[in-house]
C-alpha cells in the first residue's frame, strides 16, 4: 500500500551550519518523485531525514497522517537502495534478498515464495544461486532493488542508484527502475544529479540548490518553463544572454540589439519599458537565417554529432552561444563563417535581471 509523504518546514543543522532551513514538499501516493540538484544541494540530506539516518531539528515528516520524526529507522517500513548497492559479497542473490525478511522472523515457506516473486519482478530468477562477484553492475543493482522491495515497504528511497554504472547500463537500468516502480506502485523518492536521468523516469521533479527547492513540476514543465535562472541553466543546456524589454502600447518586445527584436505575448504585466533581462535560449531554439537585422556572429567551432551539428558562435555583443541544427536541414557551416541568428520566441525564457525569477506568465 503506497503512502503520501508530507514534509513540513523541516530543518537540518550540522553543528552551527543550517543546511536545510524550513523546506516543505508534498510527495503523492505511488509517484516517482525525484530530488535533483548539484552536489551539496541538500538532496541526500533530505532523503536521509526521511528514512531516519539524519535527525530533524525542526518541522515534521509524515507518512499519510503519522509523524515519523522520532520513529527508529527499522520501524519506518522503508526500503533504501544505496549508491554502492551495499549487498553482501559472501551471500547468494537469494540470501541477499532474504536478509530483510529474516529480520521480520517470517517462516521459510513464506520467505521462499516472497523471494521468488521479487526475483521475477526484477528479472534475476536465473541468478539466484550466484554470489555478487559473478554479477554485472546492472544485475547487482537489481539485487539491491529486490532486497529493498521484498519487505513490502511503504516507501522506496533511492540515492544515486545508477552513478556507478556505465552509460549504456544507466539507460537500461533507469528504464527497468521506472517499469518496476510502476508495477509495484510504491511511493518512491529518487535522488540524482543527472538531469537526463531525472527527466526520463520521474513523475515529478524537485530541483534543489543550497537547501532550497527552486521548482517542483512534471519533467516537461521543468524543462520548458523553468521558474528561475538556476533551473534554466541546470536542466539541459541553455545559453544565457542579455536582452532588453520594450513596450509599445499593450505589446512587449524583446530586443537583442538595435536592429533585432521579437514580440513576446507571454510576459507578465509587471515588466517595464527598457527593463534589462536575462534570456535563456536553448541551442535548438536558435534559427540560422539569411535575414538581415538579426543577431550577427561568427562560427568559432563546429561539432558534428550525427543527427545534428553543434556550432559555437561568437556574437558581435561579445557573448558566445551554442547553436544546434539538424543535419538534414542544413549543410555543415564551416568554422570562421559569419552567420545570422534568430530565436524561436514561443520557446525561449526570460528572467528578471536581479531576482533571476521568470517573467513568463504562469501556464504559458
Amino acid at each position: 500500500m503506497s503512502v503520501a509523504i508530507h514534509i513540513d518546514r523541516v530543518v537540518k543543522k550540522y553543528e552551527n551550519q543550517t543546511v536545510i532551513d524550513g523546506l516543505s514538499v508534498e510527495i503523492k501516493k505511488g509517484e516517482l518523485f525525484t530530488l535533483l540538484g548539484p552536489s551539496g544541494c541538500g538532496k541526500t540530506t533530505l532523503l536521509r531525514m526521511i528514512i531516519g539516518f539524519n535527525s530533524i531539528e525542526g518541522g515534521s515528516i509524515k507518512l499519510d497522517d503519522e509523524v515519523i520524526n522520532h520513529i527508529p529507522v527499522n520501524e519506518r517500513k522503508m526500503g533504501m537502495v544505496f549508491q554502492n548497492y551495499a549487498i553482501f559479497p559472501h551471500m547468494t542473490v537469494a540470501d541477499n534478498i532474504a536478509f530483510g525478511l529474516k529480520a521480520q522472523n517470517q517462516d521459510k515457506q513464506t520467505m521462499r515464495k516472497r523471494i521468488e516473486e521479487m526475483m521475477k519482478v526484477v528479472r534475476i530468477e536465473e541468478h539466484q544461486a550466484k554470489k555478487p562477484d559473478k554479477l554485472s553492475g546492472g544485475q547487482q543493482q537489481r539485487v539491491a532493488l529486490a532486497r529493498a522491495l521484498v519487505i513490502n515497504p511503504k516507501v522506496l528511497l533511492m540515492d544515486e542508484p545508477l552513478s556507478n554504472l556505465d552509460a549504456k547500463l544507466r539507460v537500461e537500468m533507469r528504464n527497468a527502475i521506472k517499469d518496476i516502480q510502476q508495477e509495484v506502485g510504491i511511493t518512491t523518492v529518487y535522488v540524482t544529479h543527472d538531469q537526463e536521468e531525472a527527466l526520463a523516469i520521474s513523475d515529478r521533479i524537485a530541483v534543489m540548490n543550497k537547501g532550497v527547492i527552486q521548482q517542483i513540476g512534471k519533467p516537461e514543465a521543468i524543462y520548458l518553463r523553468p521558474r528561475t535562472l538556476f533551473v534554466a541553466q541546470f536542466i539541459g543546456t541553455s545559453n544565457i544572454i542579455k536582452g532588453i524589454i520594450t513596450r509599445q502600447g499593450d505589446n512587449h518586445f524583446l530586443s537583442f540589439n538595435d536592429m533585432y527584436k521579437e514580440k513576446l505575448p507571454n510576459l507578465v504585466e509587471s515588466v517595464v519599458d527598457g527593463e534589462e533581462v536575462w534570456v535563456s535560449v536553448r541551442p535548438q531554439e536558435f534559427v540560422v537565417t539569411k535575414e538581415a537585422n538579426t543577431i550577427s556572429g561568427v562560427v568559432n567551432k563546429t561539432m558534428f554529432l550525427g543527427i545534428n551539428t553543434h556550432y559555437f558562435v561568437a556574437l558581435d555583443s561579445g557573448e558566445t552561444v551554442e547553436v544546434v541544427q539538424n543535419i538534414e536541414d542544413h549543410a555543415i557551416i564551416p568554422e570562421g563563417t559569419s552567420v545570422q541568428l534568430k530565436v524561436k520566441p514561443a520557446l525561449i525564457n526570460v528572467f528578471h535581471r536581479s531576482s533571476e525569477e521568470t517573467l513568463i506568465k504562469a501556464g504559458e
